[in-house]
């Protein structure tokens, strides 16, 4: 008999999207933005699917032709090649577009169930090489070299970990984080081994991991218990408590030219700070249930937010906000 396990981050938004009576497909997990295309924007939904829209998030269409899973846990850009989209789903895999979405084709093969396809949390495009793609699944981290034609385990050091989330180091494509249920690891070699980064962060359970574009020694996590900042690559971290009223945050999104700037997002709706993380300010007007923030990559007063109830839109950082009908 087959078990299947239901990853932990799908499970705390199926109960909020309850408690809040939401409708299927109003609850955004991931938002991509095109740095190639700025008026691009990229939106994956639990039971709505994927939504794109070419005007800024004025209006959005739905996109799922090929697609057999609804629920949308993570997309990604190929940085290279901007119209080849990947998208995480938890029901069955990971699918491609090569059309910036029009079609969809699931590609698996090495994802087997017991390897984690009911669950694909974080998909992570190369940065360089437009063919290798990583997933973080529920029992550990894949990768594929070929364009998701043949997937195969980067597990060495990090095992059947429940990986949450994944990042690159802005100067060493081989060197990513990977977060999970359990802290964080570190691999310095494109995933052939990984380390515990620090013994303190098995502790967390790692939600989210952002790095400082111009510091990649910088970096910030969002677990279950708040804010966690590292200034030397991970070997001491600080705890960011000021200006915080609830410890859970599912979000964080740093300004793509001022770094000192970042937003981070929980239950309670949306925190800004303009100096590294040292004081935070819940931002009164923001939407709460926080799944996912993207800033605008030329316009940093604007500001994406996913919710369990909708996708919300700011355009003088964070102050002010409007929902946007995804139908």
């Amino acid at each position: 008999m087959k078990l299947f396990f239901i990853p932990l981050r799908l499970i705390l938004w199926i109960l909020f999207l309850a408690a809040l009576g939401c409708s299927p497909g109003e609850n955004v997990l991931s938002i991509a933005l095109n740095h190639h295309n700025p008026k691009t924007i990229y939106i994956g939904t639990t039971g709505g699917g994927f939504y794109k829209s070419t005007d800024k998030g004025v209006t959005f269409k739905k996109m799922n032709e090929g697609l057999s899973s609804y629920n949308i846990s993570s997309v990604a850009i190929n940085p290279s090649i901007s119209t080849v989209l990947y998208a995480g789903t938890y029901g069955d895999s990971v699918y491609r577009s090569v059309d910036s979405g029009q079609q969809w084709i699931i590609i698996r093969n090495g994802l087997s169930d017991n390897a984690g396809t009911q669950a694909i949390n974080s998909v992570l495009a190369d940065p360089e090489v437009a063919e290798i793609i990583y997933v973080g699944t529920n029992h550990g981290v894949h990768k594929t070299t070929d364009g998701g034609g043949e997937w195969t385990s980067a597990n060495m050091g990090i095992g059947n970990r429940f990986v949450i989330t994944l990042a690159f180091d802005p100067t060493d494509k081989n060197t990513l984080l990977a977060g999970t249920n359990e802290g964080i690891y570190k691999t310095r070699d494109a995933g052939k081994t990984w380390t515990t980064l620090h013994p303190e962060t098995k502790k967390w359970a790692m939600n989210t991991i952002v790095f400082d574009r111009t510091n990649s020694s910088t970096f910030y996590a969002g677990t279950n218990q708040g804010v966690f900042k590292s200034t030397d690559g991970g070997e001491t971290w600080k705890h960011l408590t000021n200006g915080f009223s609830s410890p859970f945050i599912m979000a964080i999104a740093i300004d793509p030219v001022l770094s000192q700037i970042l937003y981070a997002g929980g239950k309670n709706g949306i925190y800004r700070t303009t100096d590294g993380g040292e004081a935070w300010r819940l931002l009164p007007k923001s939407p709460r249930s926080i799944s996912a923030i993207a800033i605008h990559p030329q316009a940093g007063e604007m500001v994406f937010a996913g919710t369990t109830h909708g996708l919300y839109k700011s355009t003088d950082q964070g102050e002010n906000w409007t929902k946007i009908n995804l139908h």
